[in-house]
């Protein structure tokens, strides 16, 4: 492979996890902001919502420095899966603080593992493809 597509590639993956870090401190100010208007009733899925895309985006910072970055596909659904931990992690801290409970929320860890393991098995799919498995296996 050549060395300018190693490098754009890369980038892209430098790229999802800035976004992913700047969603993780956009997440960090709202739950500040709402327990401050709140008048005393916070959540803890409020307060801590922004480690979802913290560690996502930490991981995916830490796979831009391995020999063959993830593709495209790969980061894409990584990135739905932080998503759907943080929004029902918000979610659950607003119905929380209002008061209630809603059979709903229980969707969002979920369909989140489940965009997980969907990531992790596209990544090794995309490494088997690329020949690295068929190399490590001999």
């Amino acid at each position: 492979m050549f060395t300018s597509v190693t490098d754009l590639k890369r980038r892209a993956v430098l790229r999802h996890a800035a976004g992913e870090l700047i969603a993780a401190i956009f997440l960090a100010l709202l739950g500040a902001v709402y327990e401050y208007f709140s008048f005393g009733v916070w959540s803890y899925a409020m307060v801590y919502s922004f480690a979802f895309p913290l560690a996502a985006g930490l991981t995916v910072l830490f796979a831009a420095s391995w020999k063959r970055p993830p593709q495209k596909r790969t980061l894409s659904l990584f990135g739905c899966a932080s998503a759907t931990f943080a929004v029902g992690s918000v979610a659950a801290g607003i119905i929380t603080i209002y008061g209630t409970d809603s059979i709903l929320l229980k969707f969002y860890p979920v369909l989140g593992s489940l965009m997980l393991l969907v990531s992790v098995y596209s990544y090794i799919a995309d490494r088997h493809s690329s020949g690295e498995g068929a190399e490590q296996e001999s």
